[in-house]
């Protein structure tokens, strides 16, 4: 997967210039990113943020130079990136619990995952095209204009959708990416495919969909690797998530969104859809 294997070559980036400054922005434009994109990228696969990765990583490498090395605590503050060792000292009590000091008096030996190693750590939380970690994300009240029908037709009210908009264009969408919401009742699933608008002034041959403002888990589906397990992984991370999360309804009816941006280009590889769940707390 080519958005999965950029990121491994960032992680053995950052372990070769730990004692380097290192940005987003720089680090996403190495690999071809937008630095928004890249950092959903990185958190989702890796599980924390890339300035959190960084710092975690750089302790780490020091932890090894305190056990095996004579070097100074300045001079392997230095050599892992910090600017003082006062910062270092500080950090590294921070999240060892100890002083660098104490650190190689106890004579600790940690283990370091190589960056290929972390790879295929990360590549377990893939099950077939969908990433296991989602992101948390927010959205204001969303208003779809669009066309509905079956879920068991969702190509046939896509292609009703692209015709009506090809005939009786939208003037009032926020923007050209794709929403598509299923709302289930029972063993109903009743699909709405369409485009975002600012308000309501629309033909009336649209049929309106509005969702209130809500907080979502955002799942990113790689196309290409198929969607056979999305469904049994996004229950199981609604049963066992540690910020107990759980699912939440709209007037009764469960539902999800399907969200196509810039980043969707059919089965092709690399493309991306992402699903979002609605959740709540307690």
């Amino acid at each position: 997967m080519n958005n999965f294997t950029k990121i491994g070559e960032a992680l053995k980036y950052i372990d070769g210039h730990l004692d380097e400054k290192i940005s987003l922005e720089s680090l996403s434009e190495k690999f071809y990113f937008s630095p928004y994109y890249f950092h959903r990228l990185f958190t989702a696969v890796v599980g924390k943020s890339l300035a959190a990765y960084i710092r975690d990583r750089r302790i780490l490498f020091a932890c090894r130079q305190l056990g095996t090395t004579d070097n100074t605590i300045l001079e392997i503050a230095l050599n892992c990136g910090f600017h003082s060792a006062q910062a270092f000292s500080r950090t590294f009590s921070d999240l060892q619990g100890i002083s660098p000091s104490e650190y190689r008096k106890q004579g600790y030996q940690p283990d370091i995952i190589s960056a290929d190693g972390l790879v295929m750590k990360f590549t377990n939380r893939l099950r077939g095209g969908i990433l296991l970690n989602p992101n948390i994300i927010k959205r204001d009240r969303l208003l779809i204009a669009g066309t509905c029908g079956n879920g068991s037709k969702t190509w046939d009210v896509w292609n009703a959708f692209e015709e009506l908009s090809a005939e009786k264009p939208l003037g009032n969408t926020l923007s050209g990416h794709g929403y598509e919401v299923r709302m289930y009742e029972g063993e109903l699933c009743i699909v709405y495919a369409g485009n975002v608008v600012s308000d309501r002034k629309v033909d009336s041959a649209y049929t309106l969909l509005e969702l209130p403002p809500c907080r979502y888990a955002s799942f990113e589906i790689y196309v290409s690797n198929g969607y056979e397990s999305e469904n049994n992984a996004m229950d199981e991370w609604l049963d066992s998530n540690e910020e107990g999360y759980s699912e939440k309804l709209l007037n009764g009816k469960n539902y999800c969104v399907e969200y196509y941006d810039e980043r969707f280009s059919g089965e092709e590889s690399g493309s991306i859809v992402e699903i979002w769940i609605p959740i709540e707390k307690g």
